[in-house]
């Protein structure tokens, strides 16, 4: 939407031209093109003003330097206004504080005026505001489970990735949707169409785990699921929209897959996942020349962790390659379904992560 304020005695017309795939960054904000209906040049300077269209806080000021306007048309660009003096507005805004840098993410009015200066006055020639939207570089991205997967446990742990940049967003939170996908729709119409078999909105973090508080997911049916980015409480972007299903086991299944099998640890938290029907099995690779490892386990079925005690937090290990076994079934605190995470640390402070859940 383009709203162009002009005085009856406007001398100059401003046009912002934005770039192709909108704007970004500080300096395309100067991308303009003056044209000075007085029959004389002038010297001039072009203050800007960017404010949140749902509140109509100010966010962004900046000041050019003094310019020499042509009578006729002048293409101006970022180069022909430096030095530019930026301010920033209200403190709940993050605004880039380099020349180049980001632009704030949401829907902003800008407005230009430019100023005639004289010696003993400043008059203002003509003003334009447009109505902006500044889009992320990147939306959230979907990480685990992965597009059209098939998972192993009935209330799966979900995690993305940030919208970017992420030093221009303030207060992100997450709106995290869950869709049942009917046989004769596509994953995308889904999360359109359908009432969501669970939501949770405002989510700090960039992982959800799926409530125990909540039924199982049904391995007969078809998922779909998306995040939805929000600044300071604004959507400003959507992921793409991933489906998956529940892997159908039968009864003995779990126990004859999980005998035998060593899960290997990962660097994060939550790149590496099995499940444990009693005994946790793990394989280590001793890089050092230490002979033990430290183990800490976590309850992480809820939004705090709990801190699970073993009979032993020590492992005697040697050089190279190890397989761990943690016996688990007389230890207190493991519930049945629960999602837990073991830790392993090594002497230089390395850590190993093991997702799993614990079944009876």
């Amino acid at each position: 939407m383009l709203i162009v304020l002009q005085s009856l005695h406007a001398q100059v017309v401003l046009n912002l031209q934005l770039p192709p795939m909108g704007l970004t960054i500080k300096p395309q904000l100067w991308n303009l093109s003056l044209i000075n209906t007085s029959p004389q040049d002038m010297q001039v300077r072009i203050e800007l003003v960017m404010t949140d269209v749902r509140n109509n806080q100010r966010v962004l000021t900046g000041t050019s330097r003094v310019i020499l306007l042509p009578k006729g048309i002048r293409q101006l660009q970022v180069n022909d206004v430096m030095p530019i003096t930026y301010n920033s507005g209200s403190p709940g805004y993050v605004v880039d504080p380099s020349p180049q840098g980001f632009l704030p993410i949401g829907l902003f009015n800008i407005c230009y005026t430019v100023i005639k200066l004289e010696s003993d006055a400043a008059d203002r020639l003509g003003e334009e505001c447009e109505t902006i939207e500044i889009e992320p570089i990147s939306p959230p991205q979907l990480v685990m489970p992965l597009d059209q997967e098939q998972v192993d446990i009935t209330r799966p742990f979900f995690a993305w990735i940030p919208p970017s940049p992420l030093n221009t967003l303030n207060g992100l939170l997450y709106d995290w949707t869950l869709v049942e996908v009917q046989p004769t729709q596509s994953p995308s119409d889904a999360i359109q169409q359908n009432v969501p078999v669970l939501q949770r909105q405002n989510i700090s973090f960039t992982n959800f785990q799926y409530p125990l508080s909540s039924p199982e997911l049904d391995s007969s049916k078809l998922y779909a699921w998306r995040i939805t980015a929000k600044n300071n409480m604004a959507p400003i972007a959507n992921s793409e929209v991933w489906s998956f299903r529940v892997r159908k086991y039968l009864p003995d299944t779990i126990p004859g897959m999980i005998t035998g099998f060593f899960a290997k640890l990962k660097r994060e938290e939550d790149a590496a996942f099995t499940i444990c029907t009693g005994v946790l099995r793990f394989e280590y690779v001793n890089e050092l020349n230490s002979g033990a490892v430290n183990l800490r386990l976590y309850d992480i079925s809820s939004s705090k962790r709990k801190p699970i005690g073993l009979d032993s937090m020590a492992k005697q290990v040697r050089m190279g390659q190890n397989f761990v076994q943690v016996d688990l079934r007389e230890t207190p605190g493991m519930v049945n379904k629960h999602m837990y995470l073991l830790e392993v640390l090594n002497a230089r402070n390395e850590k190993g992560y093991l997702r799993f859940e614990f079944r009876e």
